[in-house]
């Protein structure tokens, strides 16, 4: 006797054979997966209460997004694609205008955007940039995970401190401002890990500043050095992974070199302009690699993400989102990829459909340390389930669905989601969320913001009409 069946439609097991099963079915006991084959195989040993009829549908493991921000989705419409005043805009915002009830309303309103685009397990950085983290007092990771907890899904809480001068101004949740040292930071950070990591459907990872710039100055490097060595400490006492944000040219093999920050529980984001002593250092290191196809890094220099995987290094996809050109629906980002490296090289064979995929579910989860639970769906792995429609007019013919998930379908073609077992989302409706609550939250969240940042211009909207430039 299962919990749960989800049957009568095309598996798309991302299992270590890559079965495609026609009318094919998963079942659930508890949050974990007990069987995945053919229809009539599966029903006739396993009966259930609950099931949702996948006729018409792909049935695929939750998607994973391997790297975005909290905080991004109350802020992504502000600048009018100007990128450095977003910036900007960002560090006030999430150091001075960002109290708790912002961080909650916030992580409630992306995690609601990322179930219902399909993504069971997503990565948030408690901030923007690799170093603008709201890790100045814990009730604001508290928020952020209290909203995420009201929605279900999964999520890494990316915590790490600003980068040096030290101490950094910050407003309190009293309304104060007060400068804030690193020391204070890490306490936060190892509060946060403390109190959130491996509690429910949440986990931590511990972050540091990404140093680009080579440094001969004995004392900064000797700064960086510690601060790096207790961020870490954090993180490995607690059995965390370990982030960084904006890596390039050059930088990977710094931060190993100088700072000894890499290793297997390491993944690194945008990695553009590498050169071969990085690729080279993260064959060694054994770290792992997020590329980020949508976002502006990837605009201002290019991420060898085909090199990388030649050579061996886990690449897996992240959103980077929001932010004012994108959302966190990963099949766009899918597409962007195969269209990034193939214009690059000018070569359509690379990156074909089932690598894509394979890069926003089972690698992820493998660069994440988190294969053994998610990515696939197998018996004994957490019961992380999505469907997505195959029958809309853009989804047909009916005849290769692999090809038609990853190439024609979006977020919004998702229809169920189940996570480790439940039934979060079902033809679409999420019952347990009040979706309009959600929407007025966010709303008065952002109004208070803009009007304490005194950022209010920042949203007069400035769409280019008629120029085939910005400014």
């Amino acid at each position: 006797m299962a919990d749960l069946l989800v049957s009568g439609g095309t598996v798309i097991s991302m299992d270590g054979a890559r079965r495609v099963i026609a009318d094919g079915a998963v079942a659930v006991t508890g949050d974990t997966i007990v069987a995945v084959g053919p229809r009539a195989e599966v029903e006739a040993a396993h009966a259930a209460p609950k099931r949702i009829d996948a006729r018409g549908k792909a049935i695929l493991p939750g998607l994973i997004d391997g790297h975005a921000h909290a905080g991004h989705g109350l802020v992504k419409t502000m600048g009018s694609g100007d990128s450095a005043a977003w910036s900007e805009a960002c560090r006030i915002i999430y150091t001075l205008a960002s109290p708790p009830e912002f961080w909650r309303a916030e992580a409630a309103l992306a995690a609601l955007e990322q179930l219902k685009f399909g993504i069971t397990t997503s990565v948030m950085l408690l901030g923007g940039g690799d170093s603008i983290g709201r890790v100045d007092d814990p009730a604001h990771g508290d928020a952020h995970v209290a909203g995420v907890n009201a929605i279900g899904i999964r999520r890494i809480m990316v915590l790490g401190p600003t980068r040096p001068p030290f101490p950094r101004p910050y407003r309190g949740v009293d309304g104060t401002v007060r400068d804030v040292a690193f020391e204070q930071q890490a306490e936060t950070i190892a509060t946060l890990v403390e109190r959130h990591h491996g509690k429910g459907r949440i986990t931590c990872a511990t972050l540091m500043p990404v140093y680009r710039e080579a440094t001969h100055d004995p004392a900064k490097v000797a700064e960086i050095e510690e601060q790096g060595r207790v961020i870490r400490d954090i993180g490995t006492q607690a059995g965390t992974l370990f982030h960084q944000d904006g890596h390039r040219s050059g930088s990977i093999e710094m931060a190993d070199r100088m700072f000894g920050l890499l290793g297997p529980d390491a993944w690194l984001s945008h990695c553009t302009d590498l050169t071969e002593e990085d690729i080279a250092t993260l064959v060694r290191t054994g770290a792992s690699v997020v590329h980020n196809p949508s976002a502006i890094a990837a605009v201002r220099g290019f991420c060898p993400a085909i090199a990388m995987m030649d050579a061996g290094v886990t690449v897996m996809l992240g959103s980077d989102g929001t932010a004012p050109d994108r959302s966190t629906d990963m099949f766009r980002h899918m597409f962007q990829a195969m269209r990034y490296h193939q214009r690059a090289a000018r070569d359509e064979s690379l990156l074909p459909p089932g690598k894509a995929l394979e890069m926003i579910t089972i690698d992820a989860a493998k660069g994440l340390g988190m294969a053994d639970r998610v990515g696939s769906l197998e018996v004994g792995k957490q019961a992380d389930i999505i469907t997505v429609d195959l029958h809309a007019p853009h989804m047909l013919p009916a005849n290769m669905p692999v090809h038609r998930v990853v190439y024609f379908a979006g977020g919004g073609d998702v229809r169920d989601v189940v996570v480790a077992g439940d039934i979060l989302m079902r033809d679409r409706v999420v019952p347990h969320v009040d979706e309009a609550a959600v929407r007025e939250d966010a709303d008065g969240a952002t109004a208070a913001m803009l009007a304490q940042a005194g950022l209010s211009a920042m949203v007069a909207e400035d769409p280019g009409w008629g120029r085939t430039r910005r400014g």
